[in-house]
């Protein structure tokens, strides 16, 4: 044994070494399902494992550990890239995540951070691809990029693709947000409510799905006893999402699409000139439903803790005169 304090014997390090060696080595997918390679195993690590009677061979043993680690793995993305998942399918999801795993192998106690990144890469992919699409790309991505091969491979529209990760994304920032508590307007906010710029929880995102993605919940795990995943299935309309933490835990509510509409104009203007930008761009049926809708849309807002008050007001620009001059 090593002096207490002191450098772990080689022996030991060794076996660590090629022991982690074996278990982030990827499975092989060459025969249509994944599964590990016994015979690329270290022979001085399975050397030293001992089994004793009536259990199964060192080889064995250690496929059985390897195999069971990269199926929690690609678990624990599907876990948190449920609609990404469904959208490209979970073979395909499964090679992608092994791309991901192979750039940045886990190295957290929280198998969780294993999904850390994914979210950018497959966003990148899909950048690539509509670039290529557009001419703009420097090579041909479904021959030369392994990430825009396989989505190209699934099938699967990009626009849906898109959409998923967005929607999980979504999810998952409410999910790491903070409930900021409901802001219930005083008369003198009211009062500068036409004119002011509202401020929307960190935690809230706004989105939209063309397909029926929104019900594969990370935290409801709807989509577990479904057996297995069919096509996902395209809605005769858009719909929209409000993606936000609430005081008992992460919520997921349907918007009507003109309410949408006002809620990202209100991103961008104060609350009374965000209206009429959307009424200006409304139909009649539109403008009467708005009307008819928007106490009620303005109320959800408040209650759902979207809204958390009015930014402050900018200063007024100092004159030359007001002071000495700033850099």
């Amino acid at each position: 044994m090593s002096p207490r304090g002191g450098d772990p014997p080689g022996w030991l390090r060794e076996l660590q070494r090629d022991f982690s060696a074996v278990l982030r080595a990827p499975l092989d997918s060459g025969s249509g399902t994944f599964r590990e390679r016994q015979e690329r195993y270290p022979e001085r690590l399975v050397a030293q494992l001992k089994s004793g009677p009536g259990s199964l061979a060192p080889a064995e043993r250690l496929a059985l550990y390897h195999r069971q680690y990269w199926m929690r793995l690609f678990t624990a993305l599907q876990t948190g890239f449920p609609r990404a998942s469904r959208a490209v399918g979970y073979w395909h999801f499964n090679h992608l995540a092994a791309l991901h795993l192979a750039a940045r192998p886990p190295q957290h106690v929280d198998i969780d951070e294993a999904t850390r990144g994914f979210a950018a890469r497959l966003g990148g992919a899909l950048q690539r691809l509509d670039e290529a699409e557009r001419g703009r790309g420097s090579k041909p991505p479904a021959h030369e990029d392994e990430w825009c091969r396989r989505i190209e491979l699934s099938r699967a529209p990009r626009a849906m693709v898109r959409q998923a990760l967005r929607m999980d994304e979504a999810e998952r920032h409410a999910y790491e947000s903070p409930f900021e508590g409901l802001w219930r307007p005083t008369p003198a906010e009211l009062g500068k409510l036409a004119e002011g710029r509202l401020r929307f929880a960190v935690s809230c995102t706004l989105t939209h799905e063309d397909w029926d993605l929104a019900r594969f919940s990370r935290l409801t795990g709807v989509d577990r006893d479904e057996g297995a995943p069919g096509a996902v299935r395209r809605h005769l309309s858009r719909r929209c999402w409000v993606f936000a933490r609430s005081a008992t835990g992460t919520a997921t509510t349907c918007v009507d699409p003109l309410f949408a509409r006002l809620l990202r104009r209100c991103r961008e203007l104060p609350f009374g000139q965000a209206l009429a930008a959307v009424e200006h761009g409304c139909t009649a049926a539109e403008a009467a439903r708005l009307r008819a809708k928007l106490q009620g849309w303005i109320l959800l807002a408040l209650a759902s803790g979207w809204w958390t008050g009015l930014e402050a007001e900018p200063r007024a620009q100092e004159s030359p005169t007001d002071g000495p001059s700033r850099t």
